[in-house]
């Protein structure tokens, strides 16, 4: 979690997935999940002009699917992100809101465990660190794709590729993202060995 998470550009789809998993565990229980204040959630579900972490949407989505909703625009982040812009948050200049937003989801993490015994399974600890290393591999996966687009497809003979087209919304992978892909899998399984062995 060293690295800033990535962020989607809020459409829609992804409002209406923020939506669903609000009726299903009640607006005050969604914003301590998440970590977001009321405001932040008013403009999500407004389809403000802005931008949400990954993570946030990859939490959506668990939350949607623990649920059994069998709508994937609501429990898959690939639907859910579908037609979203995707970005590297900028740091120079937004310190301030990137700590806010560390310092919010320090506390999310540090409320969750005291909701155990109130909430059931979903919300332990140890499926609140599961629901984490989900959201970093999500992290690791569409990174390597994005930047394999535009890093590794001229290293490969190739144009630079983003690898997704805006009409109609569709992932459109060159080779760099493909490399990408299995690049940051790799990494993947790293990380996978290190979070379960050292941190579960």
């Amino acid at each position: 979690m060293s690295k800033p998470d990535l962020e989607a550009l809020v459409t829609p789809r992804i409002a209406e997935a923020v939506q669903a998993a609000v009726d299903k565990v009640g607006r005050s229980e969604f914003e301590e999940i998440t970590g977001i204040d009321e405001q932040h959630l008013v403009s999500i579900l407004a389809v403000g002009d802005q931008y949400v972490t990954v993570a946030l949407v990859t939490l959506t989505c668990q939350i949607n699917k623990s649920h059994g909703d069998p709508n994937p625009v609501h429990s898959s982040v690939t639907e859910c992100l579908k037609g979203s812009t995707i970005r590297i948050p900028p740091i120079p200049g937004q310190a301030k809101s990137t700590t806010a937003q560390q310092s919010r989801g320090g506390r999310r993490l540090q409320k969750l465990p005291l909701r155990t015994s109130n909430t059931g399974p979903l919300y332990d600890a140890k499926t609140t660190r599961i629901i984490g290393f989900a959201a970093n591999i999500g992290t690791f996966l569409i990174l390597g794709y994005f930047l394999g687009g535009i890093a590794i497809s001229p290293l490969i003979g190739e144009s630079a590729c983003i690898g997704v087209t805006v009409s109609p919304p569709a992932l459109t992978p060159c080779g760099g993202s493909l490399v990408g892909l299995v690049v940051s899998a790799i990494g993947g399984i790293g990380y996978t060995f290190y979070y379960f062995v050292k941190k579960l």
